[in-house]
């Protein structure tokens, strides 16, 4: 190799561990990536450095977006220095944006590279993290949607039929009737096997569910019923490793992201708007089956006489959570999506909140 070739080289190599000390060693294609700019960039890249000896990839890219956003603040205001005082983290605290979970995350961040800071002899100001409040509304499937969408779910005709699986048109209505009839989530439906299913005790062994947990439900005689007929359409009702949805490929099955696809068309069918919901408002989409089931199981419940408290495992154990608190997003709905419980509600808190009249006052 000629000489000049070699300078260069050794030119560029010392250039870049110069930088190294000063940056972060993320490369796109072949230009490197600065990922900080400010006077803390130093103890930036030094604290993902060590980070990343320590943690999981994930959780260091969690680390680097928050660090960025502060590092973008102090460089556009002018920040110099190495001290972060309460009131630099508390103007740029006003500055995230997002849930409030996402911004408790941002803060733990920037709280963690405080306490590295004053390891080093600087002085920073750890900022308090906020509590997380729920803001989650869940979209709740009206009697008329869950009508509509059974109807072109079972009436559906794809464009280009040879692209599709063998049976298409029986394993959609298939898959949504589990979801709406068990709360299954859409992962661990997906991924039953016909040896799942026992028609004899009527119930279905999820294997594959979330946090690797197993768990048996039962389900309804008429879902029962119609499973048994589903499979033996397919002809897998002899073959226990058959997958109950099987995909094109053999050995396959349909994903999450297919079926996803195919009940936004349903959506779009039925007339079902995904776009108009309120903020942090999830729009229509297979999710929603879950907490419908949830909703329809406490009507269900507290009709025959069984109170849904705090102490009662049976729905979250149904469900595969832990505890009662872990189903809590999954009670949450809108009084204009579900009015009739919304009706019971103000029946039977009548008389017990005054009314009070506020003074208008005109600016």
């Amino acid at each position: 190799m000629p000489e000049w070739i070699l300078k260069i080289c050794g030119c560029v190599l010392f250039l870049l561990q110069s930088q190294a000390v000063f940056f972060p060693k993320c490369f796109h294609g072949r230009r490197m990536i600065t990922l900080f700019s400010s006077s803390l960039a130093k103890e930036m890249t030094a604290y993902i450095d060590l980070r990343i000896s320590t943690f999981s990839v994930s959780s260091v890219s969690n680390d680097k977006r928050a660090l960025v956003l502060l590092d973008q603040y102090l460089d556009q205001t002018g920040f110099q220095g190495k001290n972060l005082t309460e009131d630099v983290l508390s103007d740029w605290a006003k500055t995230l944006s997002g849930k409030s979970k996402t911004v408790k995350e941002k803060l733990g961040v920037v709280r963690g590279f405080g306490k590295y800071l004053n390891t080093l002899g600087y002085a920073s100001f750890l900022p308090t993290l906020p509590k997380v409040k729920s803001d989650y509304i869940p979209y709740i499937f009206s009697d008329e949607e869950v009508t509509l969408i059974f109807h072109y779910a079972d009436n559906m005709k794809p464009i280009n039929p040879k692209s599709c699986s063998a049976y298409f048109q029986l394993k959609i209505p298939m898959a949504l009737r589990i979801l709406y009839s068990c709360g299954t989530r859409l992962q661990e439906t997906m991924a039953l096997q016909r040896k799942d299913i026992d028609f004899k005790n009527r119930t279905i062994f999820l294997k594959k569910a979330k946090f690797s947990k197993e768990r048996l439900i039962p389900v309804h005689d008429s879902l029962i019923t119609i499973l048994e007929r589903y499979c033996l359409a397919l002809g897998i009702m002899h073959q226990p490793d058959a997958f109950l949805f099987p995909g094109k490929k053999s050995g396959t099955h349909y994903t999450t992201r297919q079926m996803d696809s195919w009940f936004a068309e349903i959506l779009k069918s039925a007339g079902i708007d995904q776009r108009k919901r309120d903020p942090h408002e999830r729009g229509a989409c297979l999710h929603c089956f879950r907490h419908l089931f949830v909703l329809k199981s406490m009507q269900q419940l507290e009709s025959a006489g069984h109170s849904v408290d705090m102490n009662d495992l049976l729905l979250p154990t149904y469900l595969g959570h832990e505890c009662l608190l872990d189903t809590d997003k999954y009670m949450r709905f809108s009084g204009v999506q579900a009015p009739e419980s919304l009706d019971v509600f103000e029946t039977f808190t009548a008389g017990l909140i005054p009314n009070v009249e506020v003074p208008y006052e005109e600016e």
